[in-house]
């Protein structure tokens, strides 16, 4: 870990979209250790879950279009600054219902909207089946983690090999490697068209290259390949999310088609979907200007509003 190379890149990105993020640290009695939380801006508070091998800033391009809110970036446990916990399968499911609650607690805060994406997703899913009553609307980014019928990635296949995985955590990082992590989760046509920001290609490189994250989440993803029906959600999972939830689902996700979308949305008492043309796995990043408003919108929503009908484009 060299912390202070991380921050002053970390402090460069959030530069390039005329942010400077406060900082807090909550400990999450389920873990017992601490958590970071970036914060940023004003208003209602969002609160953001990222997936894996990722960290909070991720979210840059994206909070950097959301006026009129507070946006609180966590780094999950073991990502980006924050301390790090041993993620077994089986753990997952407790994590998860505690997690936003948790964090919430920790912020002084009784109710929040959350956007989640992959792994974080998987969180907040269970967090709304637990704790629904602090969730105020949420927005899932593409297929959460470990949903039926979802594919994992080569990529991250290959990490259940106690040497591969040893080999990518020590590494020297690449932006072809990225580049090529990137074309498996769907975002080839991103790549091919110049359109993902080179602001958060920069930072990315140097998570991998000064904090432990790749460490930490990719055991937690090895036991995940060789485990993942111990932390699968259920669609009794989804019946009990009862939190007003919109999908914005990549067309090319390598985790889940569309019919899974359909699926997981069929499955919740309130939510609905919307499939994003030539967008993967971290649609934010194909098209954050859209996304945000998007999001907004859908966040600012009255409760009573008419849902929009599944499979519907903005």
């Amino acid at each position: 870990m060299n912390e202070s190379a991380y921050r002053a890149s970390e402090a460069r990105l959030w530069s390039s979209y005329q942010r400077s993020p406060n900082e807090h640290w909550v400990r999450l009695p389920f873990t017992g250790r601490r958590v970071r939380v970036l914060d940023v801006g004003r208003g209602d508070p969002v609160l953001f879950l990222h997936g894996g091998p990722n960290a909070g800033s991720t979210w840059a391009p994206l909070v950097a279009g959301l006026a009129g809110f507070r946006c609180l970036m966590v780094d999950r446990p073991g990502t980006g600054l924050s301390e790090p916990v041993p993620t077994r399968p089986a753990d997952i499911p407790e994590l998860g219902a505690r997690f936003v609650a948790e964090v919430l607690d920790g912020l002084g805060i009784a109710r929040a909207h959350v956007v989640a994406s992959s792994f974080g997703g998987h969180l907040a899913l269970r967090s709304a089946a637990r704790t629904p009553d602090r969730f105020v609307r949420m927005v899932q980014m593409a297929c959460p983690a470990l949903v039926p019928g979802d594919t994992i990635p080569p990529f991250m296949k290959q990490l259940a090999n106690p040497l591969v995985r040893w080999i990518a955590a020590h590494g020297r990082p690449s932006r072809a490697r990225g580049d090529d992590v990137l074309r498996q989760i769907g975002h080839g046509a991103s790549l091919d068209a110049g359109r993902l920001p080179e602001a958060i290609g920069d930072w990315y490189l140097d998570l991998q290259r000064y904090t432990d994250t790749r460490k930490h989440d990719f055991a937690a993803i090895a036991g995940i390949v060789r485990d993942p029906e111990t932390a699968r959600l259920t669609r009794e999972d989804f019946a009990a999310a009862r939190v007003p939830t919109l999908f914005l689902w990549g067309e090319d996700d390598a985790f889940g088609d569309a019919s899974v979308a359909r699926d997981l949305v069929r499955w919740m008492p309130d939510a609905e979907l919307e499939m994003l043309p030539a967008s993967g796995h971290l649609p934010w990043l194909d098209a954050p200007d859209g996304l945000a408003g998007r999001v907004a919108a859908y966040l600012r929503r009255e409760v009573d509003a008419p849902a929009r009908p599944v499979g519907a484009r903005p």
